[in-house]
């Protein structure tokens, strides 16, 4: 490094080492850390506060965590494992079964927001065991099944009740019933996510080889309906439950009665929507191809496969990280970064073919998944407010459940058409540069005006929390 970068450099990061610029974008967008001495402070303090957190409410974050362990029985990477049993059982090609899977995936996802707002009237306890019952049904019913016409049936009933309803069950519970440590709650309970991802599998297939796909489906149903009950019982009590009070400033007050229609057309929604589809759009069509993507990299399935270990950690780890800084500075500070790893990480793919490039690859996408999910769930209830935060979720999560449908059924779109997955790389990063960029909006003009008298005057000492001001 040359004399002059040398000086531009110490322009950009003070000699103490307190403070750090980090610079996004085409233009000059600056943001600067409050120092590195408090977030070593928060980080240090992290573990002490998650551990009395827990201690003072272990039962109601078991119930959120273990519920959202159990809604990986409905996820996409759980019931693939037994798409190649039925297009055997049933003689389908790809093509057909995949249709199926879309038609029951946009099913539930716009039958969603009518059910999941009925979490907001009636008892948790009552709205969890008639979920449970829909997600037993349809798990005995695939179990059963002798026709292939009749799966987009049991896969609509598993998706809405295991994707949807089970993840909308456990993350409006932490919305609604914590106030000051919600952003540690929606933390806690969202690592049953990246459990569920490296114990399920591995259990049902060890559950199929022993015993064959249709009896392994009755094994999981029985499960979950002994497990929920338990749950139910010793984890959860309504009578100590008080929906936490909202702030002054959110948008959408509690004690107003909004419509779906009121959410649709807010500005918070039109803000917070198009990240949500994005992120779920292209992690569910690149985890959907995962294999076929290693196999035009020349790259081996045990390599991938060790690679979602690494995205398992990465998620995990983020998401105790996100909790504390959630609820110290709020969501909307980490709004508009939360994408850039996953952004970094599709760049990665694109350009090297190396198969090291797996682990940064997937470590940065866990970053973005784990990070994204505490700060969209904090979010919510930031500009929403917890007394309707069922509807509000409800209205998100199918967002989230519609784009993970329609993802696959575009990529697969592409790649038959024969362009290739550098089409679908460069698809990928031009939508998360357009919703990071539009995500900004959450920045209030007179934070921007801050920040660039703050840059004019940077010889000064920085303060990235206070300058980076997003209350309204």
């Amino acid at each position: 490094m040359g004399p002059l970068n040398r000086r531009k450099t110490n322009n950009l990061l003070s000699v103490n080492g307190e403070f750090f610029t980090f610079v996004f974008g085409c233009g000059y967008s600056y943001y600067f850390l409050d120092s590195l001495s408090e977030v070593f402070r928060v980080f240090t303090l992290m573990n002490m506060g998650y551990f009395a957190f827990v201690r003072s409410n272990l039962r109601l974050l078991s119930f959120g965590m273990l519920m959202t362990y159990l809604s990986g029985y409905g996820q996409t990477y759980l019931l693939a494992i037994y798409i190649p049993f039925l297009m055997e059982e049933f003689d389908m090609q790809n093509a057909r079964i995949s249709l199926y899977y879309m038609i029951a995936t946009v099913g539930s996802a716009l039958l969603l927001p009518r059910v999941g707002k009925l979490i907001d009237q009636v008892k948790l306890t009552n709205y969890t065991l008639v979920s449970t019952a829909v997600f037993v049904v349809s798990m005995i019913a695939m179990s059963f099944v002798q026709h292939g016409y009749l799966l987009p049936l049991v896969f609509f009933g598993l998706r809405i009740a295991g994707q949807g309803l089970f993840s909308h069950i456990s993350m409006t519970s932490m919305s609604k019933f914590f106030d000051k440590g919600r952003g540690k709650a929606i933390s806690l309970a969202s690592l049953g996510h990246p459990l569920g991802q490296a114990l399920l599998p591995i259990t049902v297939v060890w559950i199929i080889g022993f015993s064959g796909w249709r009896a392994s489906l009755l094994i999981n149903a029985g499960l979950v309906l002994v497990a929920i009950p338990i749950l139910l019982y010793y984890l959860l009590d309504e009578r100590k439950l008080v929906v936490a009070t909202p702030s002054d400033d959110q948008q959408l007050k509690a004690t107003d009665k909004v419509s779906t229609w009121d959410i649709l057309k807010s500005k918070a929604f039109l803000l917070l929507a198009p990240n949500l589809f994005a992120l779920a759009f292209i992690i569910t069509g690149l985890f959907f191809y995962q294999f076929t993507i290693a196999e035009h990299k020349g790259w081996t399935i045990e390599w991938m496969a060790l690679g979602l270990t690494f995205y398992a950690i990465a998620g995990s780890v983020s998401i105790l990280f996100a909790g504390p800084l959630i609820d110290k500075y709020t969501a909307r500070r980490f709004f508009p970064f939360y994408l850039m790893p996953f952004l970094i990480a599709v760049i990665f793919i694109w350009l090297v073919d190396n198969p090291w490039v797996i682990f940064p690859y997937m470590v940065f996408m866990g970053i973005s998944a784990g990070t994204g999910n505490a700060i969209m769930s904090a979010l919510q209830v930031e500009l929403f407010g917890a007394a309707q935060i069922g509807k509000v979720r409800s209205i998100f999560t199918s967002v989230m459940v519609l784009s993970s449908a329609v993802g696959p059924a575009v990529y697969g779109v592409i790649v038959d058409a024969g362009y290739g997955f550098e089409l679908i790389f460069l698809i990928s990063i031009g939508m998360m540069l357009a919703v990071t960029i539009q995500s900004f909006r959450i920045i209030p003009s007179y934070t921007y005006a801050k920040m660039k008298y703050k840059f004019k005057n940077r010889h000064r000492r920085f303060d990235f929390f206070n300058v980076f001001n997003l209350k309204h």
